[in-house]
Formats: structure tokens, C-alpha cells, sequence
């Protein structure tokens, strides 16, 4: 089945600034503790328009993520209808193909799919984004030189479709369900663009 998501992606875990996986380097660490929120601007699951979506995923790694052996938690927004939802489960468990499908190769335990809250606003200037009821997550743009423009990275190995804007953190993700407690630090955020032809 053809699919395709265009739109915004935001991320944070509790490794320094930027986070070494990127870059395929140990995680400051040595483990990772990770996750990322999506909001779909425009995207389609063969005919079921996707657009509006909201995805997350929180995981946690051995050593490095490229090691593979994570624990991952897939989060689909609890306002999603049926149809979206289940489209959604079948992109983010790696069912559909893609970058998700080779991704998924990397996991070891999969904790299964939850509805949550999950809203992203990346618009204003104290961006945020929340994964869960217990978990809203504000993040601080690292600025350039110019103490204006956001530091940008380009070509990193999980940018997932644009460039990752750096930013940090002071906050927490809690999953009380899995006992996932986990203090986050670096954070990030900018397009997201992924499809069943990658």
C-alpha cells in the first residue's frame, strides 16, 4: 500500500546537545532514552487522507539505537478516527514500508500502540510539545550568532525528512503505564517527510 506524511516533527531525549545518534556516535550516556511527537500537515495510507494525524513514539535503547535491542512505545492521538488510526498503525509499526520498516528491524520489545493526548506548537516562541497527559515538553531554540536564527543541522542520519532545528530541554516524558520515567535534555524540531517509496 502506497502512503505518504508531510509535516512537522518535534523530539527530545536525555542525551547532551545534539544527540549523538545522529551522528551514529555513543549516546552521551551510553543508553538513550528518546521520543518524538508528529503532526501530519498533508498525507494519504492508499485512499484515507491522513492529513491532521497526530503520531509520537517514545523508546529506549541498549547502547547505541543503530545497535538495534530498543523498547518502543508507538502513540497515535486519542482524537484520530477509526479509519486514520488504523492507516497510522499499519505507517508506524513498519507495516507500510519505508524508513519505518527498516527502523523497526531495530526493535527488540515492542510495548504496543496507546491513544494519547499529543499536540505540537511550533509556531510561537516558546514552542512545546506534549506525548501523554503527564507529559508536556517546552523547549529553548538554540540560537546562532546572529541570537536570532534557530541552529540548524542538515543530513543527520534521523533527521526524517528536513533539517532538525537544535533546542533543549528542562523536563521529563512519563508513561505511567510502562514505569517509563525519563529526565529529557536535548530536544529538536522541523519538517517531517516520509513515504513508502524511501
Amino acid at each position: 500500500m502506497e502512503w505518504s506524511i508531510e509535516g512537522r516533527l518535534a523530539g527530545a531525549c536525555n542525551c547532551g546537545t545534539p544527540c549523538p545518534c545522529w551522528f551514529a556516535e555513543a549516546p552521551t550516556h551510553g543508553s538513550c532514552d528518546a521520543i518524538g511527537v508528529g503532526i501530519v500537515d498533508e498525507g494519504f495510507y492508499g485512499d484515507v487522507d491522513l492529513s491532521g494525524c497526530k503520531l509520537g513514539v517514545a523508546y529506549r535503547t541498549v547502547k547505541h539505537v543503530w545497535d538495534g535491542g530498543l523498547k518502543v512505545a508507538v502513540y497515535i492521538g486519542d482524537d484520530t478516527p477509526q479509519a486514520q488510526s488504523e492507516a497510522m498503525e499499519q505507517i508506524l509499526t513498519g507495516k507500510a514500508g519505508g524508513l519505518l520498516a527498516l527502523l523497526f528491524t531495530l526493535v527488540e520489545d515492542f510495548k504496543g500502540i496507546r491513544r494519547v493526548p499529543i499536540e505540537l506548537d511550533d509556531s510561537g516562541d516558546k514552542p512545546y510539545f506534549q506525548l501523554g497527559r503527564a507529559s508536556t515538553i517546552p523547549v529553548k531554540p538554540l540560537l546562532g550568532r546572529d541570537g536570532q536564527t534557530p541552529i540548524a543541522v542538515h543530513n543527520a542520519l534521523m533527521s526524517f525528512g528536513g533539517e532538525r532545528l537544535l533546542a533543549k530541554t528542562e523536563s521529563r516524558f512519563v508513561d505511567p503505564d510502562l514505569g517509563w520515567d525519563w529526565p529529557l535534555v536535548h530536544a529538536d524540531f522541523g519538517p517531517m517527510k516520509m513515504g513508502s517509496a524511501e
